[in-house]
């Protein structure tokens, strides 16, 4: 329930709560990561609570350095089961993943630094002489 009482959320509002555009909120819907969503008289798109927590998941997830694709590929998984005993699993897979990536961006940074500060070194003993 909104502060208001009301039970559902306009687009608009949702997308201000999530910090997230409302182009950005259809388009997950769009891409079935946010499929709860329900309709009032007239067509229009109304959210839930269920869809703010679920799209400050995405937003997580996102953060973390899942893609739109990882998380389709989640809610696959999900929709077969309708239970986390599998989609858990593959997540933890996804973020070791992208962990041993950032590690391998870190060890191509240490060494770009390196190269750096050797390049520095010779440009110095250039100039000095």
């Amino acid at each position: 329930m909104k502060p208001d009482g009301s039970k559902y959320l306009k687009i608009g509002q949702l997308a201000s709560l999530v910090e997230m555009s409302p182009r950005t909120i259809r388009y997950y819907e769009e891409i079935g990561l946010l499929n709860s969503v329900k309709r009032i008289e007239g067509g229009k798109r109304v959210y839930t609570e269920k869809d703010l927590h679920r799209l400050k998941f995405i937003k997580r997830l996102k953060h973390l350095g899942i893609t739109l694709s990882d998380m389709t590929e989640l809610e696959g998984i999900y929709q077969v089961d309708r239970t986390n005993r599998k989609v858990l699993p593959r997540l933890l897979e996804l973020m070791q993943g992208h962990v041993l990536k950032i590690d391998e961006r870190i060890n191509n940074l240490v060494r770009l630094k390196s190269d750096i500060l050797s390049y520095q070194e010779n440009i110095r003993k250039k100039i000095s002489g």
